[in-house]
């Protein structure tokens, strides 16, 4: 499966309910050094570019941080074994 087939697909609660869609895939290498991924970043509003500094540990420019801090409010990091692409 390739990263732009996840990118914007729904993501889903165990009760049904919408969480938002995916804006990013979180990455680590696994043992042969190849990337896998370990969790998606999931917006609750339209998906736009992540401009990075929404995350924690990401200093930039006091007014980026802000302005990224308040349009990816909400966004949260959703666990790849618990990320739910179908109403149950």
């Amino acid at each position: 499966m390739r990263a732009s087939d996840l990118l914007g697909q729904t993501v889903y609660a165990a009760d049904g309910t919408t969480l938002g869609r995916i804006a990013d895939l979180l990455t680590h290498p696994d043992e042969n050094g190849r990337p896998r991924v370990y969790a998606a970043l999931v917006s609750p509003r339209r998906r736009g570019r992540l401009l990075g500094y929404e995350r924690d540990g990401i200093q930039g420019p006091w007014v980026m941080e802000r302005l990224a801090g308040w349009i990816h409010r909400g966004t949260r990091e959703i666990p790849w074994s618990q990320l739910r692409l179908r109403q149950q």
